[in-house]
């Protein structure tokens, strides 16, 4: 009896440890104590996501095994392309000049592939809701500890540290603390996470307006310009998907006069870091006049420029290998002579703030023609339905146009989410109408 009370819940709770355990946290107590037993020293170090993250997931995928035949006929062709993907990343990782690292991150992308099929695997129908709410219920706990700690009332390193556990906050310096490592993953994150609680309000209505509040305010307090920029960019993609599919000039004409208004109280009303950053960014950018201008105002102007000269005269087809783009740019472009050291190179700080650029060189042309076409393929059916559905996958990839999160293990988790949730709910709900029956609707109304 107990087993079959338990059995509609293991799913849920595998979502959400494939959430907990991609928290970025190092376990160095635990790495003192296995290489002191073992009078062996771990080549990386030991975390969640490197010890306990790969078994769940291959749990997730044991456990639900016969659904394999079902995914793999729903979503054969872009599961095909995902796969060939990522033997070209360890192909290219394997031929780089720069083998040590690139292997080193093709296995922690792996990870990320690993965690991405076990949430195709978990999120199944029956228990599909509770999964929803086991993810908000984490990302309101998370929130709500970040919140704590803002004010002072907590600090989460200090916590971690207490559980002889480790973070490595890119700027421990920031006014916020967060279980992401940067403010940039945490606002886009938080953007992603508002558009899915507006998708699910009516099926958990206290738990999702919690997800609402704690991700506006998310946005706001870190202090993320990126965060800001997609959540404008995503609600004007929003607006003119839900434009396509309202035929009264009525509703059309109350939807824009709602938008506008939101969006002028949100802008006067918060006086956060973030608004203050984009204002001074808004000033800067009246000033400028050339390309140049745009370099000595942001690095990632810099990186933009050095990666597109490097790529079109290199044309590279394999590319260079994972996580390489900084020691393969600052060495062969005359932009980046400036970091050419061993200092930028060995800490690998640099990407080019572009998810499509940094792919592009590390991967070539053959691995950012087929990201193109696996967005393509998995996004596509997403147009033709309600177009909210689609805004939280939309977030993440968003987020990415002026910065690179896939080094972030815990963004991935979110975003891997995101894809599988779509997945559940279009393929395996039905929640998208035939193609066939809507175009002789369409031809219907021509008529």
């Amino acid at each position: 009896m107990s087993l079959k009370l338990l059995k509609p819940w293991i799913n849920p709770l595998l979502v959400g440890l494939l959430i907990l355990f991609s928290l970025p946290l190092k376990l160095p107590a635990l790495q003192q104590t296995l290489e002191s037993l073992l009078s062996f020293s771990f080549p990386i170090r030991l975390s969640l996501y490197t010890l306990f993250l790969p078994p769940v997931a291959l749990f997730s995928m044991v456990w639900n095994r016969k659904r394999a035949l079902g995914i793999w006929q729903k979503l054969r062709l872009p599961l095909i392309v995902l796969a060939f993907l990522f033997c070209w990343m360890w192909l290219g990782a394997i031929m780089s000049e720069y083998p040590k690292i690139a292997l080193k991150h093709s296995g922690r992308y792996s990870i990320f592939l690993m965690t991405f099929i076990a949430f195709l695997f978990a999120l199944e129908h029956d228990s599909l809701k509770k999964s929803g709410q086991i993810f908000t219920g984490i990302y309101v706990i998370l929130m709500a500890l970040t919140f704590l700690d803002l004010h002072g009332k907590i600090s989460i390193p200090g916590l971690i540290n207490d559980l002889g556990l480790g973070i490595d906050l890119f700027n421990p310096r920031q006014t916020i603390s967060s279980f992401f490592e940067n403010r940039n993953p945490y606002g886009v994150v938080s953007v992603g996470v508002f558009f899915w609680s507006l998708a699910n309000l009516r099926h958990s209505w206290i738990l999702s307006s919690l997800a609402i509040a704690a991700a506006l305010y998310s946005i706001v307090i870190a202090g993320s310009r990126n965060g800001a920029l997609t959540l404008v960019l995503c609600l004007l993609f929003l607006l003119i998907l839900t434009f396509k599919q309202i035929r009264k000039a009525r509703t059309t004409f109350i939807i824009v006069l709602v938008a506008a208004v939101a969006v002028g109280i949100a802008y006067y009303s918060l006086k956060g870091q973030s608004i203050s950053r984009i204002n001074a960014s808004l000033n800067s950018l009246l000033n400028v006049n050339s390309y140049q201008d745009l370099e000595r105002l942001d690095l990632r102007f810099t990186f933009y420029s050095s990666a597109l000269k490097f790529g079109l005269e290199t044309f590279p087809i394999l590319g260079s290998g994972s996580k390489t783009f900084g020691s393969e740019v600052i060495s062969e472009t005359k932009g980046m002579q400036a970091y050419n050291n061993s200092y930028y190179k060995e800490h690998r700080f640099f990407h080019s703030h572009n998810a499509l650029l940094t792919i592009w060189i590390e991967m070539g042309w053959v691995g950012l023609l087929a990201v193109l076409l696996f967005l393509w393929l998995w996004f596509r059916p997403a147009l033709r339905g309600p177009p909210l559905i689609m805004m939280p996958m939309l977030a993440v990839c968003v987020g990415q146009i002026l910065d690179y999160f896939v080094w972030e293990i815990f963004f991935m988790a979110f975003q891997s989410f995101f894809f599988a949730y779509f997945a559940a709910k279009i393929y395996f709900e039905g929640r998208i109408p035939n193609v066939q029956t809507t175009d002789k609707l369409d031809q219907q109304d021509e008529a």
